[in-house]
């Protein structure tokens, strides 16, 4: 085994892990539904996509000098195989929900070699589950993706990803140059100019328990056609359509004394994104917080958000933990208590069965009281969400009518424009 450089990042999320080391809050991973295909032939391709990839071998320890990052000499390409096809179809659907759950709800430790956790499961009428699950220490959301991903187009071509190394000193290299630039003085004057005030919560009390609640459900693609014909037209991006329309009935539906704001958080410091397309949204991330005219249009709104969170993009590489004792925030403690996912991803594979569809599935986020994620996949008939919430801060009737109003919103937007 060697010793390699802990980045910024991989220290604030082992902040997370060793302050709340029972819940899951660092865990990120994905469930492909495939049809008809070869089971053996695509364990075979999980098994070479996982030898591809540095960030398998990764594992923490404590000593005496404080916490390691090691790399193991040994790769761990093992994963389960349960065979639930001999079941009916309803008996092995619920086994494979309940196996879903066991995995995304037991913390990895940060400290135990692998940070990962995958499993096959083999139901009925060959029908075949890839479930992956892994720590954000290895692991984001985004690059979870790009791994299951990597399989379909493996086992379809056998083609291997390309450049799966990362040299760790280089990296700590970059961030201790960014440090000392004049780039950081920038950036760390704008978010200490523009962050949201860390402890103006609207549902979030310290006291509340961890705790963490989900609603998942799927509504047909075309349900929102007539959104994204209607967006189109006005030359707005769906995700910060989508952002906006849901901050704007978070300020009506819980409101602060201030209900005037938006708060908006920015990606991971260093994600190369094109800045008319951002994935937005925030959970211990640069929260920046601006005064907008609720009473304008949600289009017009649309347009003003999306033109100041450009001006933010901008200045997004500064690594947010490094904010934490200038504002005196915990590390576990989110800078705002709300959550925005949306993912736009193409369809994995033209092959038939490869796969019916894809669900991803969040880190939870145990201490924030709300978190929406939307999954948007070219090619696949339904859309899936999945709501989780604090149910100490938030109950699941006051969530329920959150996302109606909010549902109802986009009905109302789409007759408006049209």
């Amino acid at each position: 085994m060697k010793n390699i450089p802990i980045t910024l990042l991989q220290n604030m999320m082992l902040s997370f892990c060793s302050n709340t080391p029972d819940l899951p809050i660092a865990n990120v991973g994905g469930v492909i539904r495939f049809e008809k295909i070869d089971s053996q032939k695509l364990i075979n391709a999980q098994r070479e996509i996982m030898a591809c990839h540095q960030s398998f071998k990764l594992y923490f320890a404590q000593t005496a000098q404080g916490i390691v990052q090691h790399e193991s000499d040994e790769q761990d390409p093992s994963f389960l195989v349960t065979d639930l096809s001999e079941l009916s179809e309803k008996q092995a659907f619920q086994r494979a929900n309940d196996t879903i759950i066991r995995l995304f709800t037991i913390p990895i430790s940060p400290f135990n070699f692998p940070l990962h956790r995958n499993e096959l499961l083999l139901l009925p009428n060959d029908k075949v589950w890839l479930v992956f699950l892994a720590n954000h220490l290895i692991c984001d959301g985004y690059s979870a993706f790009a791994y299951l991903r990597q399989i379909v187009e493996y086992y379809e071509n056998g083609t291997l990803p390309q450049n799966t190394t990362v040299s760790f000193v280089d990296l700590a290299k970059e961030q201790l140059q960014y440090l000392n630039s004049k780039q950081y003085e920038k950036d760390r004057a704008y978010w200490l100019s523009h962050l949201s005030e860390p402890m103006e919560y609207r549902l979030f009390s310290k006291a509340n328990k961890h705790q963490s609640k989900a609603i998942q459900f799927s509504l047909p693609r075309q349900k929102f056609q007539g959104l994204t014909e209607c967006i189109s037209r006005q030359k707005v991006n769906l995700s910060t359509f989508l952002l906006t329309l849901w901050m704007k009935q978070l300020n009506i539906d819980f409101p602060l004394k201030d209900s005037n704001r938006i708060r908006i958080g920015l990606p991971v410091h260093g994600r190369k994104k094109n800045e008319s397309d951002l994935i937005v949204f925030k959970a211990n991330m640069l929260v920046h917080e601006f005064d907008i005219e609720i009473e304008l249009g949600i289009i017009e709104l649309t347009k003003k958000v999306a033109a100041q969170l450009k001006q933010a993009y901008r200045h997004k590489k500064l690594p947010p933990e490094l904010l934490y004792d200038e504002l005196n925030v915990p590390s576990p403690m989110p800078l705002s208590e709300f959550r925005f996912g949306y993912l736009e991803l193409e369809k994995l594979s033209e092959e038939p069965g490869l796969p019916e569809s894809f669900s991803y599935e969040s880190h939870l986020h145990h201490i924030l009281p709300l978190q929406l994620n939307i999954v948007n996949f070219h090619g696949v008939d339904h859309i899936d969400f999945l709501i989780e919430y604090n149910p100490a801060n938030i109950t699941e009737s006051q969530v329920k009518a959150h996302i109606k109003c909010l549902f109802d919103t986009i009905t109302n937007t789409v007759l408006e424009n049209e």
